[in-house]
């Protein structure tokens, strides 16, 4: 018997977000990647805190993704010529940007010195619609 596909997902703090929604709605709606900067998301989610032994997270930032399911190997085999996917959320105060896909090809951009890596940003209404909470 054969497994079911896993869903991937991505989880920050409350909110919940459809990988597979979103690469799907990116084939659907093709656009260009724009680069993103490696060193601004690397330290919006501690990834300097992460050494290449990392095995969980024996601390959880208050704002940022769950990396206790990080894995650093893994992470140093990622393809980086394959875009990170961006979502925009909108707030009272305007609209903010939210890495969802891409955290351990980052990571290894990170540790090798690259200052981008290519991306695909999802506008509001998008978002929306691969959200789930």
């Amino acid at each position: 018997m054969t497994a079911a596909p896993t869903t991937q997902l991505f989880l920050y703090g409350k909110w919940l977000f459809n990988i597979d929604k979103a690469r799907t709605l990116l084939k659907e709606h093709p656009r260009d990647t724009e680069p993103t900067p490696v060193a601004d998301w690397s330290a919006r989610y501690h990834l300097h805190r992460l050494t290449p032994d990392y095995d969980g997270a024996p601390w959880c930032p208050v704002f940022g993704p769950d990396q206790s399911a990080f894995n650093a190997e893994h992470a140093l085999q990622t393809d980086l010529n394959e875009p990170v996917i961006i979502a925009t959320l909108e707030f009272d105060s305007g609209p903010a940007i939210l890495l969802i896909d891409g955290v351990h090809r980052m990571y290894r951009a990170m540790t090798e010195g690259r200052a981008t890596l290519p991306a695909y940003t999802l506008t509001v209404a998008e978002t929306a619609t691969i959200r789930e909470r």
